[in-house]
């Protein structure tokens, strides 16, 4: 997937070229600009300093009671932010045009969407808390209707589907935009598909992949923490806010719950929490008003007992980290909107590949990428070396546009995805396209399937008809059946035969639109056979289609006529087909009158009592003398008993027979030549020698003076 990287670089080197050019814009709401290469600069941590340095460990409280209390929250650094620069707002201020809010308070965790109190315990997730947890639960569950601390309380989002993606396979934090960039590409999984855990490592099964993308964000802005007026109109709106400061801060607190400004240490920031509300009348230490923050420390942390305080409007503007955070918004943005189009991996058992690896899915085919989905791309950390789950699966409605205009254009839509770079890659064993069609009820576009899996990269299609056969060609060799087929798609992932109705299918050599394969004669009787041709294509779509062929019996010259027939025909026999079926059949009888009739088609017969069908047979004489037409007689149209056809009158009957032989079925052509008297069976016989071809119906001859007639 080298053009990818390609691609990236050229887009980053667009990228650097204009960010130092941005002018401030006013779309009447606020004053904003596009992120520059100054604003990297003041918002970026330097990887060199000792803030750094602190800012990579999680710090780790307790107090008297033993409570243990981590932080965790990495600041991204100049570099980071630089790679996501153009897709960063920097809000500078309110629009002079809006009309402020007179609000003087205000508290989302009062309504009912707003998730309980969370609590990380020992695991250093406050960034996904702040994230995951608190802002994005929010914001879905005002779009769902979901009350969160009621009924839908299983529908708050689990930090740990982010932090553990993230965190390098270790309890070592996560960055503020790691979250962020991971929630808008894969959404979020809530506790009702991943249920509460303090295992860092774990990525979340089927049913929470397929979840998640419904809970994407489109996005996030950034401003000041000393723009008090931003900041609660963000509030005002609707917007939980993130922000990082000192966690060693707010580990012990007065009675009242609020940090001012002469409190805090203005130390680096590495806990992450989530402003939630303000309160224009509180005071504390000559600071007035005051933002209310939700911590992640559990509900008994705090003396008011609900795990918040307040921080007032001068400390939050004096923070060590003043760079603060909102989502923009959801992908899915009303309760009627949702994924239409997701790509869908499943791992081998033995080949699952580690969770450090690039991990990319798109739309398009290797010479034509409609767009793609780089999980990592923009995200410091990765999964760790530690084996990847059974299944992913990835929202790739973006370009649901581009698909759906392959689709009616050529009748196939492309997709792929490419797992590299890791301590181990993966090798993908089965690979789909789904679709929803009345969320979250699946309708599968392409059925996950291993049709041209079995590596690390994979390109499939979707196609709406399955492939056909152009043409055909059978060829019987003297020691090989050769096959050759053409088909009518360039696309076609493998070909396979399977002979007279066998569950055994062979491969076909060949790619795209030809395929071959050579079969030892010696495996096949003599007779006709048949072939099915099963073709497959990259979305699973299969076309059977069906052929005969003919493997005749050797011919030596006949001793009464020069024909090409077998040596020991009777005389008598007027016509080459008949010659031919007798010549190429096991004539079996039941007693010594009717192996004196037999006789009569050619010198060598047998034994029909314990006769097994093994190729092509006539069988001469009626049920009740021979045993071979005791067997079969129920499979013809007429059934010969001591009563039926009558006196004199005999039957010549042909019928193709069915038998199975191990995996196959063989098909053996049987001529049925009886009557319920000798002179009926003898009238028959007759009959039979004088046919110019095989009979298509039962014919029911009688015996007269003049010889045979046929009995209308």
């Amino acid at each position: 997937m080298n053009f990818l990287k390609v691609i990236a670089c050229l887009l980053l080197i667009f990228t650097v070229l204009s960010i130092n050019f941005s002018e401030s814009l006013d779309d009447g709401k606020y004053i904003y600009h596009n992120f520059t290469e100054a604003d990297a600069e003041e918002i970026g941590v330097d990887e060199n300093t000792t803030n750094y340095e602190k800012n990579e460990t999680i710090q780790t409280f307790s107090n008297s009671y033993d409570d243990i209390y981590v932080t965790g929250c990495l600041l991204p650094t100049k570099e980071q932010l630089m790679l996501m620069a153009d897709r960063i707002t920097v809000v500078e201020s309110v629009s002079e045009s809006v009309n402020l809010s007179n609000s003087t308070y205000l508290d989302l965790s009062a309504d009912l969407w707003f998730p309980p109190v969370g609590d990380q315990g020992k695991i250093g997730s406050c960034a996904s808390w702040a994230i995951v947890y608190y802002a994005n639960s929010y914001l879905q569950a005002k779009i769902h209707n979901y009350d969160l601390n009621g009924a839908d309380s299983l529908k708050c989002f689990n930090p740990m589907w982010a932090y553990n993606k993230i965190n390098d396979g270790e309890n070592k934090g996560s960055s503020l935009i790691g979250n962020l960039n991971l929630i808008s590409k894969l959404g979020s999984a809530t506790y009702e598909t991943m249920p509460q855990t303090d295992n860092y490592t774990i990525w979340g099964d089927e049913k929470a992949w397929l979840e998640a993308p419904q809970y994407r964000i489109t996005g996030y802005e950034i401003s000041s923490t000393n723009n008090t007026d931003v900041m609660k109109s963000w509030l005002n709106e609707g917007s939980v806010i993130i922000i990082a400061m000192r966690g060693e801060d707010i580990f012990t607190f007065d009675n009242n719950s609020i940090l001012s400004d002469f409190d805090q240490s203005h130390d680096a920031a590495d806990h992450a929490q989530a402003v939630i509300g303000y309160d224009d009348s509180i005071s504390e230490d000559n600071d007035t008003g005051a933002f209310k923050v939700m911590n992640s420390w559990g509900a008994n942390w705090s003396p008011n007992g609900d795990g918040s305080y307040y921080i007032t409007y001068k400390a939050m503007a004096n923070l060590n980290y003043t760079t603060c955070y909102r989502i923009t918004g959801a992908v899915y943005n009303d309760s009627d909107s949702h994924p239409e189009l997701v790509g869908v991996v499943k791992f081998d058992s033995e080949n699952k590949g580690t969770k450090d690896q690039n991990m990319t899915f798109g739309i398009g085919n290797e010479s034509n990428i409609s767009g793609y989905v780089d999980i990592y791309e923009g995200i410091t950390g990765n999964g760790g070396n530690g084996s990847m789950p059974d299944v992913i699966a990835i929202d790739l409605t973006d370009w649901n546009s581009e698909f759906e205009e392959s689709l009616n254009n050529s009748g196939k839509g492309y997709y792929f995805a490419n797992f590299s770079n890791g301590t181990n890659s993966s090798i993908i064993s089965e690979f789909g396209i789904i679709k929803y069609s009345s969320y979250p009820d699946i309708e599968e576009i392409n059925s996950i399937n291993s049709f041209g899996c079995n590596k690390s990269t994979v390109f499939k299609l979707f196609s709406k008809s399955a492939p056909s056969v152009l043409n055909s060609y059978i060829h019987v060799g003297e020691n090989n059946i050769d096959i050759l087929i053409n088909v009518d798609d360039d696309d076609i992932w493998g070909a396979n035969a399977c002979f007279d109705g066998s569950n055994v299918s062979y491969s076909l050599n060949g790619t795209n639109s030809t395929f071959e394969g050579s079969f030892n004669r010696s495996t096949f009787s003599y007779g006709e056979h048949h072939v099915t041709f099963e073709l497959f294509d990259g979305c699973g779509n299969i076309c059977n289609e069906n052929v005969s062929f003919e493997i005749l019996a050797p011919i030596v010259p006949s001793r009464s006529s020069g024909g090409h027939y077998s040596s020991d025909l009777s005389d008598g026999i007027g016509f080459g087909t008949i010659k031919r079926a007798v010549s190429n059949s096991n004539v079996v009888y039941g007693n010594e009158i009717d192996e004196g009739f037999a006789l009569n088609l050619r010198e060598n017969v047998e034994n029909g009592n314990d006769y097994e069908l093994s190729g092509d047979t006539i069988i001469v004489g009626g049920p009740e003398s021979n045993g071979c037409a005791n067997r079969y007689d129920s499979e013809f149209e007429v059934s010969i008993t001591n009563d039926y056809p009558g006196e004199n009158k005999g039957v010549i009957q042909v019928k193709t027979i069915e038998l199975r032989d191990g995996n196959f079925i063989r098909h053996y052509k049987v001529i049925y030549i009886a009557g319920n008297d000798r002179s009926g069976t003898d009238a028959a016989l007759d009959y039979f020698k004088t046919l110019e071809e095989l009979p298509d119906e039962p014919i029911t001859v009688e015996w007269t003076e003049n010889g045979p007639i046929i009995v209308e």
